[in-house]
């Protein structure tokens, strides 16, 4: 099998750590991969990770997307094409297209809760198409979901059924990581790790949580590593509060450094595959809820059933991230020692070289069964038209 995967970039991230880790499994069951990345921002780490068992590709050297170039580009017709966020959907359809692959079919990733299903806020043209193209062109066996709570809040947004999309949860390669006893350790330094966009609102609600803290008295860091479109409204949110020597957002973070910068950690807080892993490591992993306007939480990872761990709207209870932060600072040794190890043992349940042969049953049913969605110059246009729009208002804070 051809296939080709199209991604935003390859940065530290949980769908580019996923990708890292599911490459180089899927080459060796015999597919040949290329990997297409719409932004020049790579990791060098994870560009190592998977240069060994893919070609990578850059959409810069896609011009000037003549059909004749794009041959040469891409070298080859693929059998299938995984796109994993919005952009990937619309771009690659649309070079797809222009090249003339007409045997292409099209499988989507969605690994973030309304990453295909964003309302169309102020008729934005792109959300539209998406919304169109996932509800009325691509069959619901080519999407694959991570979780059901994803698949049921997809559904639900746009009205259709979603019952035989796969459900394929992430995996972790948690056996790399090495379980640490942290109950002897100061409750002093809490570590979060993920990209400062605008669903992670977490990266925002902790900071009066971090304050509030620090006036009852509490000796509390929190160091927050990654990057994103939201990077710098976070910093100046940090110095608004005046919690300079308090917050500190320390940017990228190289992936072979993720064990050391939890080394002195006694809580992590997030989302997405850096929850599962620093559970691995021993570190008491605390949930955050995607979208949500208030610091909430559903708790630590292992007091939680099933795989639904960060969705909006789960039919979970819902707790204070303060409330929970404040609970673990009284914790005896023997409390602290528990629930770390409980937070390893769900770690564990992420592992599995048999989700690989799952994505490769979708692959296959989608090459026989699927469809191809190539995208005109029409398209792309207003798409990028409308998409610089959407962003010139959000950096304004134009409503």
């Amino acid at each position: 099998m051809k296939l080709l995967i199209v991604n935003l970039h390859l940065e530290i991230g949980g769908v580019e750590t996923l990708l890292a880790r599911m490459i180089p499994l899927l080459q060796k069951q015999g597919v040949e991969i290329t990997l297409l990345l719409l932004q020049n921002k790579v990791n060098q780490e994870l560009l190592d990770a998977v240069t060994p068992f893919c070609r990578v590709l850059h959409l810069k050297d896609a011009f000037p997307y003549t059909k004749g170039h794009l041959r040469k580009f891409f070298g080859q017709e693929f059998d299938v094409v995984f796109y994993t966020i919005a952009r990937a959907l619309l771009v690659g359809s649309w070079l797809l297209g222009r090249a003339d692959y007409r045997s292409t079919k099209t499988v989507l990733g969605a690994y973030q809760t309304e990453i295909f299903c964003q309302e169309e806020k102020q008729n934005y043209y792109h959300q539209k198409l998406v919304r169109q193209l996932v509800s009325q062109v691509i069959p619901p066996s080519s999407i694959i979901f991570g979780n059901t709570a994803g698949r049921d809040h997809h559904a639900a947004k746009l009205g259709i059924d979603l019952s035989e999309s796969p459900v394929i949860r992430l995996f972790v390669d948690v056996e790399k990581y090495t379980f640490k006893d942290r109950s002897s350790l100061p409750r002093k330094k809490i570590v979060s790790i993920g990209r400062i966009t605008d669903f992670k609102t977490y990266n925002f609600t902790m900071l009066p949580v971090i304050k509030s803290l620090v006036a009852k008295g509490h000796d509390v860091e929190w160091h927050v590593y990654g990057d994103g479109e939201q990077f710098d409204e976070f910093k100046q949110a940090v110095a608004d509060l005046g919690l300079q020597e308090r917050v500190f957002a320390h940017g990228l973070l190289k992936y072979s450094q993720f064990e050391q910068v939890l080394e002195d950690a006694f809580l992590f807080v997030g989302s997405g595959t850096s929850l599962i892993e620093a559970a691995a490591c021993g570190v008491p992993s605390l949930t955050t809820i995607e979208y949500a306007k208030e610091a909430d939480s559903y708790g630590f990872i292992c007091d939680i059933e099933g795989y639904n761990l960060i969705e909006p709207g789960l039919d979970k209870k819902v707790f204070k991230l303060e409330e929970k932060i404040e609970g673990i600072f009284s914790y005896t040794t023997f409390e602290y020692s528990s629930i770390s190890q409980k937070c390893q043992g769900k770690s564990s349940l992420y592992s599995g070289n048999f989700i690989i042969n799952h994505y490769l049953s979708v692959f296959e049913n989608t090459k026989n069964r699927g469809v191809n969605t190539p995208l005109s110059n029409i398209h792309i246009a207003k798409s990028m038209i409308s998409f610089t729009l959407m962003r010139i208002k959000f950096q304004h804070n134009i409503v």
